[in-house]
Order: C-alpha cells, then structure tokens, then sequence
C-alpha cells in the first residue's frame, strides 16, 4: 500500500498514459537525413514537403509491454523524472546539493549529435533509415 496520498495518485496518473507506436511517411524536396524531427517539421509547415501517411502500429496501456527496449527505458526515465520533480521538496538535502551539481554539469556538457543509421546510397534503390533518440 501506497505511504501516501501523492504516491498514490502519481501511480493513477502513470497508469492512465498510453504509449503509441506509429510511422510517418512524407515527401520533401530536401534532404532530410542530417536535419532534426523539429526542423524537418519546421520545413514541411513552410511547404518543403507533405505527409503522406500517419499510421498507429501499436498502442499500449502499460510502459512494461512495449517491446523496443530503448523507448521504454526512455519513457521510464522521463516518469522518474516527472516523479521527482513533483517530490523535490521531499528530497534529502544532500541529495538534492546532488542533483543540482548534476544539473549543472550536464548543461556545461556541449549536446550530442543525433544518433543516425544510415543504410546504402539512395542511388542504389535502397533507402536510408534514420534511428531518432
């Protein structure tokens, strides 16, 4: 049984959200490869492409049933951050001292590229598959 109130209302609110797996199929006339989803985004709203297909594969109510490991270790660390962020009064101050030092250093770290697999040369009728984080 929950110790308190919040926590239990934390696990409702956990368990009310669904995880969807879907696909999108677009045309552009850039090349998409090196640009980010918000950027390629941004292109598409200024009329360098279309989306031809937006298509649900999967949905699922519970995070331990998705199937692709790395998205659901993501979705778990985005709860767990959500979770202390609405606790943070609740933390220990050493803790805390911490998790701001933590904090810091992260923002003092220059960004990572996006992480990318490029398949063969689009010249040789295979397509290139783009891994997003």
């Amino acid at each position: 049984m929950p110790d308190t109130l919040s926590e239990s209302k934390n696990r409702t609110e956990e368990a009310k959200e669904k995880y969807y797996s879907f696909q999108i199929k677009a045309w552009t006339n850039f090349d998409p490869m090196d640009k980010s989803l918000a950027k390629i985004a941004e292109e598409i709203e200024q009329g360098g492409g279309f989306l031809t297909l937006v298509e649900v594969l999967k949905v699922e109510d519970d995070l331990a049933r998705i199937g692709d490991e790395e998205a659901r270790e993501c979705f778990a660390n985005i709860s767990a951050a959500k979770r202390l962020l609405r606790n943070i009064h609740e933390l220990p101050k050493v803790l805390l001292d911490d998790l701001r030092q933590a904090l810091k250093t992260e923002e003092e770290v220059t960004p990572r590229k996006i992480p990318t697999r490029a398949g063969t040369s689009p010249t040789s009728g295979e397509s290139r598959v783009k891994n997003w984080p």
